[in-house]
């Protein structure tokens, strides 16, 4: 999504102007930007139904939830969606996000990314959690990128 998002933004539009402001100060893009771009990702990307989809930045929001479940479980009725939680403390975010040089993360935009995720986004992993449709599964994230890619494939069943 945050791909998606800054591709937006980077348009010489009315709306890209708009996003690019927001994105720069660590802001939340509106729900209904996010979610049309999410149902036009999964209209692309889905010819078959039999693709394997990682979604990286959405639900964020206890409303877009429904959205994500409405699409993935009673449209595309895909059996048993796993929601990966990957699990990091805030100054190993910080650390790994500042080299990226991206305009939108500096430490203040990062940091209040991160409040703003504990608070918004983190308690709509226990809605997956209860939720019998979706398995949910837990990687520390504090590990190498390979160590983490080895738990996940791991956990998912995919792991060679």
């Amino acid at each position: 999504m945050g791909k998606t998002l800054r591709e937006l933004g980077a348009k010489q539009d009315y709306t890209g102007r708009l996003t690019h402001e927001i994105l720069v100060g660590g802001g939340l893009i509106p729900y209904a930007i996010s979610a049309s771009l999410f149902a036009l990702y999964l209209m692309r990307n889905l010819p078959t139904n039999e693709e394997h989809i990682l979604i990286d930045g959405f639900p964020r929001t206890a409303t877009q939830v429904p959205m994500l479940d409405s699409a993935l479980v009673e449209f595309y009725r895909r059996p048993a969606p796993m929601v990966i939680v990957l699990t990091i403390s805030d100054d190993e975010a910080v650390k790994r996000l500042l080299p990226r040089g991206r305009n939108d993360d500096t430490e203040e935009s990062i940091r209040k990314r991160l409040r703003w995720s504990r608070e918004e986004t983190m308690p709509n992993v226990e809605w997956f959690r209860n939720n019998q449709n979706y398995t949910v599964v837990d990687i520390n994230g504090e590990q190498s990128v390979e160590a983490i890619h080895q738990e996940i494939l791991e956990k998912l069943g995919l792991k060679r």
